[in-house]
């Protein structure tokens, strides 16, 4: 299925207009550090409509399809490039292969009409609080008491941010990367929570999920997940960071900051302790993501 075909699939036949869709914003994301014991969890994409998308996708093709690399890649995913690891593996590929082609997608992002949106959680800071603030942040009407929800709502807020940026009444379908059946579920149900209940929660049209093999954009939000989780450690100064022998931050903090000079700034936000803890008291004053005022009976 092409970028095209997906996007009509995301969108209602009541969208389409003349044959085609609407320009509608699509939010590709990919987590980092989801396994039990990461001490951040972030979860990273990009917004574009799909013209941005299309230019992008042709880009991103191109870099993979070069003749000087080792084997032409089903995907690139960021971890077995840092690592040499899977494709990287069995290609034989060099250490200065791996960093040459990380180099150069990184600057088709940089180069392409699409924006980053991140949102990072240190996982710890949860059993920092009182039992009865994490208990609360646990209630279903406030759905924030786990790392994982917590940065879906977080990444949600920056999608809603960004897309009300671009037009106040566009609409935007997420589409999350399928490599991982519960997380999958997790967050269906989030989404179909936020929709239906919070405030601005309309802007969704729709999500969905699908194989970073057919879809470049999830491959882009990956690598912008792994910087990221590497970048929120770095400024935390953990502890027990180390930093990865394979020069992560040089070009994508680089890239990071070349396009904050631009219309298509990149949203990011990050929660510490410091920031559960403000947090907590918002929700203690009432004053977290209100919800959708009940609507009036038509008379």
């Amino acid at each position: 299925m092409s970028l095209r075909e997906l996007f009509r699939m995301l969108r209602p036949p009541s969208h389409w207009e003349n044959g085609g869709i609407t320009t509608v914003l699509y939010a590709y994301m990919d987590p980092s550090g989801t396994h039990a014991d990461s001490p951040v969890l972030s979860i990273s994409g990009f917004v574009a409509n799909d013209v941005a998308w299309s230019s992008f996708d042709k880009a991103w093709r191109a870099v993979l399809d070069k003749p000087i690399w080792p084997s032409r890649l089903s995907r690139f995913h960021m971890v077995d490039c840092a690592h040499c690891e899977e494709e990287f593996f069995e290609g034989r590929w060099r250490f200065a292969e791996r960093l040459s082609l990380y180099g150069e997608l990184v600057e088709v992002i940089r180069r392409s009409e699409i924006r980053p949106v991140s949102a990072s959680v240190v996982t710890n800071c949860f059993e920092q609080i009182p039992k009865e603030d994490l208990e609360l942040l646990q209630l279903p009407e406030n759905r924030i008491g786990t790392p994982l929800d917590m940065v879906f709502h977080m990444i949600t807020q920056q999608i809603i941010k960004c897309v009300r940026q671009f037009d106040v009444n566009e609409t935007v379908a997420v589409l999350l990367d399928q490599d991982d059946s519960t997380r999958e579920e997790h967050f269906a149900s989030f989404a179909n929570i936020y929709m239906n209940a919070y405030y601005l929660g309309e802007t969704f049209s729709a999500y969905g999920f699908g194989d970073s093999r057919k879809y470049t954009p999830l491959q882009a939000a990956d690598l912008l997940a792994y910087g990221t989780h590497h970048l929120v450690q770095t400024v935390e100064a953990m502890p027990d960071y180390h930093r990865p022998d394979f020069p992560v931050i040089p070009a994508f903090w680089g890239m990071l900051t070349d396009m904050a000079g631009r219309p298509l700034a990149p949203n990011g936000e990050g929660l510490n302790l410091k920031g559960l803890q403000d947090l907590v008291r918002k929700v203690k004053n009432k004053e977290f993501l209100p919800k959708l005022a009940p609507k009036s009976p038509r008379s």
